[in-house]
């Protein structure tokens, strides 16, 4: 089920992480996937759907729908691929384990960067040994207008002498660097057109054409 990801030679190559649970994947996240593209200049960006994520609620599709999904909406867009590892695991996903994975695979050369949003950063000190994210990839923080940055203190202790001037930085490294950047962030919300779908409203401009679809033919997110 998983769309290997193909390992490029040298010590310039260059990898961003962007998961979430995509429970519809919508154009808010795919305009966000490549403006994190292009500020860190990366060779390839990597959608990763989540199984069953720690600290957030059961999606509203299964995960081969969700996969299913995300790898039709991106399949036009150079540089961006998907990798549906965590959908294989029985038990929730933990990023720190698919770094893990990652590494292993790719080596010690390559850059990876692993993105989350502020509000997943917030939390991160209740995240599975997030302290070694760190020694397996540099940290690229989305500022969202809903969730102010507002860091434990012992993850800001943490980051502190880790920061670096700019988002294209990161991938000068092959881990352990931190950068917080805003982006444009269309106002969409899979939340949002999960409720439209339910009540019978439209969803188009809000998510690509091939997803609308796919939703339609699967009956998704009527009840």
């Amino acid at each position: 089920m998983t769309e290997s990801l193909a390992k490029t030679a040298g010590p310039r190559a260059s990898l961003a992480i962007f998961g979430g649970t995509f429970d519809p994947i919508h154009h808010g996240h795919l305009r966000t996937a490549i403006e994190i593209k292009e500020a860190l200049g990366v060779d390839e960006l990597a959608l990763l759907p989540s199984h069953r994520p720690p600290l957030r609620g059961e999606p509203g599709a299964d995960s081969l729908q969700r996969l299913a999904m995300v790898s039709a909406a991106v399949a036009q867009e150079p540089g961006l691929v998907v990798d549906g590892r965590e959908l294989l695991r029985e038990t929730p996903s933990y990023t720190v384990d698919t770094l893990r994975e990652l590494r292993a695979e790719r080596g010690s050369n390559i850059s990876i960067t692993v993105t989350m949003g502020s509000d997943a950063f917030n939390k991160l000190h209740r995240w599975r040994d997030w302290q070694a994210l760190f020694s397996l990839a540099n940290v690229l923080v989305l500022h969202r207008a809903d969730y102010p940055l507002g860091m434990d203190v012992q993850v800001a202790e943490f980051v502190a002498g880790r920061r670096l001037g700019s988002a294209s930085a990161l991938t000068a490294r092959s881990a352990g660097g931190f950068y917080d950047l805003g982006l444009i962030q269309l106002p969409i919300s899979a939340t949002d057109i999960r409720r439209r779908l339910a009540s019978g409203r439209s969803i188009r401009y809000l998510v690509p054409d091939v997803v609308a679809d796919y939703i339609a033919e699967h009956g998704l997110y009527t009840q």
